[in-house]
């Protein structure tokens, strides 16, 4: 009787053992092979990026996207009149913030720089002042296309305005 719960035992144990190798290889880490940039963390195979970063593997800066030449026009209604203006804008990164950037020759001025703060994958918004001019505003890219709702105030005087411009690049 000892001889065959003996038997019994092994064969059982046997069984047991490549259940649970087989199961082991059929559940792999999905993770093991995946590297997340910038602190982000695996998630079932896939990078799970923190604020201000995306890619596969979280290596690009959500602003990255944002960094480009826009030549455009804006439209202003100053004193009930409509006032356009052609020009471009620079949109430049700022190493170590993923969430922000700058924007030169505002108002077709190069003196003119605001400081811009990614409120969505796909839209921030900006503030700045030069020599008595304030402006804030809003912008979104999408397509390539930069649009932008801002208001400019000049010593007493205040107006609104719409950009619409393509990247150059």
């Amino acid at each position: 009787m000892k001889p065959i719960r003996s038997i019994l035992l092994t064969a059982i144990l046997t069984i047991l053992a490549f259940s649970s190798v087989t199961y082991m290889a059929c559940h792999k880490d999905k993770c093991v092979d995946i590297a997340c940039k910038n602190n982000g963390a695996c998630e079932n195979g896939h990078c799970s990026c923190p604020t201000g970063y995306e890619g596969d593997r979280c290596e690009v800066m959500t602003s990255d996207k944002f960094i480009k030449t826009f030549n455009g026009h804006d439209l202003c209604n100053i004193n009930d009149t409509n006032v356009t203006n052609q020009y471009s804008v620079l949109f430049t990164s700022i190493p170590e913030k993923p969430l922000e950037f700058r924007m030169s020759n505002f108002l077709n001025n190069m003196d003119d720089s605001a400081a811009c703060t990614i409120r969505s994958l796909d839209s921030f918004t900006f503030i700045g002042s030069n020599n008595g001019t304030t402006f804030s505003g809003y912008g979104t890219l999408r397509r390539d296309t930069l649009r932008m709702s801002y208001k400019v105030q000049i010593d007493t005087t205040s107006f609104n305005c719409k950009y619409i411009g393509g990247s150059l690049w």
